[in-house]
């Protein structure tokens, strides 16, 4: 069971409440997740394309634009080595559609996951190497492709790396150095050498920034550039960066005009997925980008990429239905490899370890990940699942982590034991001999320094809310400060002792709960999703007598619109 806190950040309150651009509300809510400060609150306030940092202070940001500017002068051919989920396809595009403002010798390639893997590939080099291309440009790769960047420019190929992913550091005294690839420039905001004043750009982030500096260079069309936040917004979201700073900007301008895109291949996916709402960040996260990395998990990325670029709108729509119908394929294969999955946790007690390492030889690679977060939240722990890759004897797989447990760190402690390893603290890839599974599994345990406190999950409440305060208004009010994601997390309240007056499971697979709860004479609606386990809880508290019982409740205050009428309903976060 989680632990509930409610927010004590009174001082950060107080200095919010010095702004009087700001209501109580967003004072309290800003507070809550340490935004004080008066330039960031104001992105907040006020988001505008005109607060958007100089590109030029990104670190070889001047020899990647002249690099780019005498390639095309010279008429060489720039070919884009992108990477396979959206992130890396909203990469592609914004170099792709970008470029072709100037430019139009252009190229790309993305890695296949299984039969490739991750990063610039052997194969892409050799044919890169062959075709006479000038210039290569990776985007949200290549930060760790040493020996691929060697060998492109041994055969005298230019290299732009633009990735945000982890640099390689160490420490010697109070001198600390990163391993940086020998490219003719890197460009990453993570590097320790940049001044740039935000790190967490999403791999679309950083290429956007390279465009928007060679923009600026030569003069491109402020406008044309601004339609790039389209693809930039999708990185954004779906590779779960902070929602703060440069990234609320990116996100909040993309949604703008994602809403009346020009672009046939995103309104063909809405079609054929029957969303006809406005597109917001869930419609990113949970409706497109899920289609789009359905390309990348069971086909090809080049595909999406192909949907985007295509021009006529019968192959257009013809690709869409494809990718929409890998999306299921997607879904059903990640459905299975969970149950096989819990099914070993649960028959070896791998829920008591610190961290879970399971294999499962028959999944699908691709899904490695989004099965090993499923498990993460359902055990709040972090996971590792792994299953067989082409190679014999070597098992592949992805690791997903939680706030308190740097898997990144952790793994790394391991990596010599390790066939490839990458990522970050909340999530890696990794291959392994299957020989060594058990051993990796002890280590990982046996050096994990969780706390009993560190594995229990805890939920930050804004505030105590009563229920029967609440109205339409003041979940309208809430929505004004959408875009809400990693770091700016949806406001959640609480209260106490409320009457359950109805209960239900609805849906397709009834594991959707829908409540009727009562508060001093007033009945509001609230509902919550995948919530079998938290409708086994209320049977075993209550018995087969539920209604009429009180509970403790975390909620957001949401819109459920039905047949045009818009009223208010709670989206529980937890009960007890």
């Amino acid at each position: 069971m989680a632990n509930w806190f409610i927010y004590n950040k009174k001082s950060n309150y107080l200095e919010n409440l010095k702004n009087k651009d700001i209501t109580k509300l967003q004072a309290l809510i800003l507070a809550n997740r340490d935004i004080t400060n008066k330039e960031t609150v104001e992105m907040f306030v006020n988001p505008d394309l005109g607060k958007l940092h100089d590109p030029f202070l990104l670190a070889d940001m001047d020899k990647a634009v002249s690099l780019i500017i005498e390639t095309m002068q010279n008429g060489g051919e720039i070919r884009i080595f992108g990477d396979y989920d959206q992130d890396g396809i909203a990469s592609v595009m914004t170099l792709l559609d970008g470029f072709l403002y100037f430019y139009d010798n252009l190229s790309y390639d993305i890695p296949h996951r299984v039969e490739d893997g991750y990063g610039m590939s052997d194969g892409m080099v050799e044919k890169a190497i062959t075709d006479g291309v000038s210039l290569i440009i990776t985007c949200d790769n290549g930060i760790t492709g040493f020996d691929q960047v060697d060998s492109l420019k041994k055969a005298d190929i230019n290299v732009i790396v633009t990735d945000h992913h982890e640099i390689e550091t160490s420490t010697d005294g109070e001198w600390q150095a990163q391993k940086l690839p020998e490219a003719d420039a890197v460009i990453n905001p993570k590097r320790i050498d940049s001044s740039y004043p935000f790190k967490d750009l999403c791999g679309a982030g950083v290429c956007f920034k390279l465009i928007q500096a060679l923009y600026q260079k030569i003069g491109g069309d402020f406008e044309y550039l601004a339609s790039l936040l389209e693809y930039v917004a999708m990185g954004t979201v779906c590779d779960i960066v902070s929602l703060t700073d440069e990234n609320r900007i990116f996100v909040i301008e993309g949604l703008k005009r994602l809403n009346y895109t020009e672009k046939i291949g995103i309104k063909a996916i809405l079609d054929e997925m029957n969303w006809h709402k406005p597109i917001d960040e869930y419609t990113l996260g949970f409706i497109i980008g899920p289609t789009m990395n359905a390309t990348g998990r069971l086909a090809s990325a080049k595909l999406a990429i192909e949907l985007l670029m295509e021009e006529d709108i019968d192959r257009i729509y013809e690709i869409a239905k494809e990718l929409v119908s890998l999306n299921v394929e997607r879904k059903n294969l990640t459905e299975e490899g969970l149950d096989k999955c819990i099914e070993i946790i649960e028959k070896n007690n791998y829920q008591d370890n610190d961290v879970i390492v399971v294999y499962e030889p028959s999944i699908n690679e691709s899904i490695c990940g989004i099965v090993a977060g499923r498990i993460k939240e359902k055990y709040y722990r972090p996971t590792i699942v792994l299953t067989n890759s082409l190679k014999e004897n070597i098992a592949k797989g992805s690791g997903r982590s939680i706030e308190s447990f740097d898997i990144h760190e952790a793994c790394y402690k391991y990596k010599d034991n390790l066939e490839s390893f990458g990522g970050h603290k909340m999530a890696c890839g990794l291959s392994v001999e299957v020989s060594k599974i058990d051993d990796f599994r002890k280590f990982l345990n046996e050096n994990s320094k969780m706390t009993k406190k560190d594995k229990e999950k805890v939920i930050n409440i804004d505030t105590a809310i009563s229920i029967d305060k609440l109205s339409l208004e003041f979940a309208e009010s809430l929505n004004n400060l959408k875009p809400f994601g990693k770091d700016f997390e949806k406001p959640i309240f609480a209260d106490k002792a409320v009457i359950i007056e109805s209960i239900a499971m609805i849906g397709k697979n009834k594991n959707t709960l829908k409540l009727s709860l009562r508060k001093n004479d007033i009945i509001v609606n609230a509902i919550k999703f995948n919530a079998i386990d938290t409708a086994n809880y209320l049977v075993n508290k209550f018995g087969k007598n539920i209604t009429g019982n009180k509970i403790d409740i975390v909620y957001y205050p949401d819109i459920n619109e039905f047949r045009g009428n818009r009223t208010l309903q709670l989206r529980l976060v937890d009960i007890r």
